[in-house]
C-alpha cells in the first residue's frame, strides 16, 4: 500500500487509497464521533492573531488530537502515517519533520470553498492527508473533495475507510456540500517541529 501511495505522490502529486480501515474501527470511530459531539468546536481560518470563523466559506467543527498519544482506535492509522512519513522523506528528501491531525465533521450542507492548507507566514504545511470515517456513503451524498490541477480539477468521492494524501502546496482544493454528516480524520506532515 505504501509503494502505491508514493508511486502516486511521484506520479500525479495525489494518491487515493480504499478501505484503510476495518469496519469495526469504522464503528468505534463514529461512537466517539457521537459521544463527543460536545467537544468539537467550530473551525477558523488562519492562524494566530488571524483567526476567524466565517461561515460563508468554512463549516466544519474540529476536535484536535495528539498524535503522540493517539486515541486506541486512530493508532493504527496514526502508525501507517508514521511509516508514511519515513518513506516520504527516504524516497523525495521532503524533510517531514512532525504531523498533526483533528476529527472533524461537516453539518449537511456545509462546506469548504477552494483553498490552499499552507499559511501566508507558514509554509510547513508538505502532505496534507483525509481519512474518510463515515460507514457508509454514496455518490449521492455529496461531500467530494475537488483537487484544483494544472490540467483541470480532480473530484474524489469519499467512501468509507478512504485515504487521500496530497502535495499541500501544489493542490487549492474545496469540499463540497454533503446531504448528511460527512466524517474525516484529517491533517498534516510539516517540514518543521511543531511547537
Amino acid at each position: 500500500m505504501l509503494n502505491s501511495i508514493l508511486q502516486d505522490i511521484h506520479d500525479k502529486g495525489y494518491a487515493v487509497t480504499n478501505n484503510i480501515f476495518y469496519n469495526s474501527e469504522l464503528t468505534l470511530i463514529n461512537k466517539l464521533f457521537t459521544e463527543e459531539k460536545h467537544r468539537f468546536i467550530p473551525a477558523h481560518l488562519g492562524n494566530g492573531a488571524q483567526r476567524v470563523r466565517d461561515v460563508s466559506i468554512r463549516g466544519d467543527h474540529t476536535l484536535w488530537l495528539d498524535p503522540k498519544a493517539p486515541l486506541e482506535i486512530l493508532q493504527r492509522p496514526t502508525l501507517l502515517l508514521k511509516d508514511l512519513q519515513v518513506e516520504l522523506n527516504q524516497r523525495f528528501y521532503l524533510g517531514l519533520k512532525e504531523f498533526e491531525y483533528h476529527l472533524a465533521y461537516y453539518s449537511p450542507g456545509s462546506f469548504y470553498k477552494k483553498h490552499l492548507d499552507t499559511f501566508e507566514k507558514d509554509s510547513s504545511r508538505t502532505i496534507s492527508f483525509v481519512f474518510y470515517l463515515n460507514e457508509e456513503w454514496t455518490t449521492e451524498d455529496g461531500g467530494e473533495l475537488v483537487l484544483y490541477h494544472k490540467k483541470g480539477e480532480e473530484i474524489i468521492h469519499p467512501g468509507p475507510g478512504k485515504l487521500v494524501v496530497f502535495l499541500s502546496r501544489d493542490f487549492p482544493h474545496e469540499v463540497r456540500p454533503s446531504k448528511k454528516e460527512r466524517r474525516t480524520l484529517t491533517g498534516w506532515m510539516h517540514n518543521k517541529i511543531l511547537m
